[in-house]
């Protein structure tokens, strides 16, 4: 499934969920999705044994960021940030070390060859 289709539900579910919402509370809900968003953009992850790690994914995927607009830092995970061109030689070069590579949901990729 391809990542516009996968918006595309998303938005449609959200549409939904918030037509169910009376009509007098809808700014609450909105401000209070883009409170979440806020609160994860500005605050970093906790460590992975936390007890926070649950209720900062929780308010991560309340304030929809995912997609592109997905946190980088992550509960448990580090992000070395290196120039695009050196990326294959990063991931090596991290590999040939014995550390595993994690792909975008947090599971080791398979071994570059």
């Amino acid at each position: 499934m391809n990542t516009t289709a996968k918006l595309g539900g998303l938005g449609a579910v959200i549409a939904l969920l918030l037509a169910e919402v009376p009509e007098q509370y809808a700014f609450y809900v909105a401000l209070f999705i883009i409170a979440c968003g806020a609160v994860t953009a500005m605050v970093p992850p906790p460590h992975a044994g936390s007890k926070w790690a649950v209720a900062y994914q929780l308010m991560t995927t309340i304030g929809l960021n995912i997609g592109w607009a997905e946190n980088h830092f992550k509960p448990g995970q580090s992000g070395v940030r290196v120039p695009v061109q050196d990326k294959p030689a990063a991931k090596q070069a991290v590999s040939a070390a014995g550390i595993p590579v994690l792909n975008k949901k947090g599971k080791p990729e398979a071994p570059a060859p």
